[in-house]
């Protein structure tokens, strides 16, 4: 899967989430080990360790 792609929401597990005044943050990790931050706007990855990249997807 290519970093910029959007991860299976199946596979994604919730680590946290909270309100800010810019609406709900949730912090999802995929089982293949990447990161997804997302915002009513916004869903931003980050890759694992070994592909040091981040990536916003508007």
């Amino acid at each position: 899967m290519h970093s910029s792609d959007l991860h299976d929401p199946f596979s994604l597990t919730v680590v946290s989430s909270h309100h800010t005044s810019e609406g709900l943050v949730s912090y999802l990790r995929c089982a293949c080990g990447a990161w997804e931050m997302r915002t009513a706007h916004l869903v931003a990855t980050a890759t694992p360790a070994h592909a040091r990249s981040i990536t916003a997807i508007d």
